[in-house]
């Protein structure tokens, strides 16, 4: 088990290294450092894990590849060194992923680093760098399907965008939990997976590519039954203000109710029922941005293919049987009762359920004939993290 700290710590544990379009300040040792001895095998199985890295969607040149194998011929008194800021750019690379700070930016799913120091020192006292190497990528079966269809890709389009998902594989914890929800924007779907098997799917609307929906990961901590709305600010303000303001009646009839916050701010809220926008049933996720999974009156719009309507939460199509099966059984039919009164209540999860808003953009398909669907980047943001990367 690797020691978890800062990789603000791990990064002094070797030295810059000039690399082909690097967007990462390279690792820096502390010049007190004594440096880890490497044997002829430990570095014949970095070079050929530094070559083999173009199937993760990497560049060998990255890492120095020529530069270490010249060392490497010309047993050239600064090799190990050399070979350590390798072995440490590349195992950052496979861990935690090689884009800059700036092009990550949005991606707030936050994972743990690695002491690097101490995991070059663990693999080059096994003599396993290769395999060490290789245990920081991702094990997910979805991580490995785009890899599996890197080598064939028939076009330079989708090359880039296997890459670039790859690359955001490479950015999420690699113990997602045993049981949690996965939605996919790009998608318009939402997952529940136990273990590495989608046990339920549900059709989602996601936000326009005006509003789009953040990537961040959660908890699901509850349901409620025939939910209040508590209307956002930029809602209020776009339209909602107006009618509370200009058309009373209109708004009363919706079961919009207005109050005055501090500074005579308006501030809305809907009533339960058949008209309110969450529906019968939101899903309580705990957010810095107040996007929740929710049910909707526009049931229609789930037969669309593309479904980008909304403000940034995720109308989810039959949300009650999501919630049924979040809930424990008693629990589930208390919620039940509820739905059919028409009651508001919440109902707490015995054990919170993590959930990951995620955007990829190629994703396995056992259908396709290269085992991936590639979908539409709506969101445009893959190109920028194509130029970064």
């Amino acid at each position: 088990m690797f020691l978890l700290v800062r990789f603000a710590a791990a990064l002094s544990v070797a030295a810059s290294v000039p690399v082909a379009s690097a967007t990462l300040q390279q690792p820096v040792p502390p010049a007190a450092a004594q440096p880890p001895r490497w044997s002829a095998g430990d570095l014949a199985a970095l070079v050929q894990e530094i070559g083999r890295s173009t199937q993760e969607g990497l560049s060998p040149e990255r890492y120095g590849a020529t530069a270490l194998q010249r060392a490497i011929d010309q047993r050239a008194p600064d090799l190990e060194a050399e070979a350590s800021r390798a072995a440490l750019l590349l195992a950052h690379d496979y861990a935690e992923g090689a884009a800059s700070a700036d092009a990550r930016k949005g991606w707030e799913i936050a994972r743990d680093p690695i002491d690097l120091d101490l995991w070059l020192r663990e693999a080059l006292a096994r003599h396993d760098v290769a395999g060490a190497l290789q245990a920081l990528l991702p094990r997910s079966s979805g991580y490995a399907a785009l890899r599996a269809a890197l080598p064939a890709c028939d076009t330079p389009a989708h090359c880039t965008t296997l890459k670039v998902n790859l690359e955001r594989w490479r950015w999420l914890p690699r113990a997602l939990g045993a049981h949690y929800l996965w939605a996919n924007p790009a998608a318009y779907r939402l997952d529940l997976i136990e273990g590495d098997r989608v046990i339920q799917s549900h059709r989602i609307i996601v936000g326009k590519p005006t509003t789009p929906t953040p990537v961040f990961a959660t908890l699901v901590t509850g349901v409620t039954a025939n939910p209040w709305w508590n209307v956002p600010s930029s809602i209020v303000s776009e339209s909602v203000g107006a009618m509370v303001r200009n058309r009373p009646a209109q708004a009363a009839r919706l079961g919009y109710v207005a109050t005055r916050g501090a500074g005579g701010r308006l501030q809305v809220r809907q009533r339960p029922g058949p008209l309110n926008a969450l529906g019968q049933v939101k899903i309580e996720m705990p957010n810095a941005y107040s996007i929740f999974l929710h049910d909707t009156p526009s049931k229609g719009l789930f037969e669309q293919e593309r479904r980008a309507f909304s403000h940034g939460c995720m109308r989810t199509e039959h949300p009650d049987v999501l919630a049924r099966t979040l809930l424990a059984p008693e629990t589930a039919r208390s919620f039940d009762q509820y739905l059919a009164q028409g009651s508001n209540h919440t109902f707490a999860l015995d054990r919170p359920v993590p959930v990951y808003i995620v955007y990829f953009t190629a994703v396995a398909d056992p259908a396709a004939t290269s085992g991936v669907a590639y979908l539409d980047d709506f969101y445009g943001r893959d190109a920028g993290l194509a130029k970064a990367a």
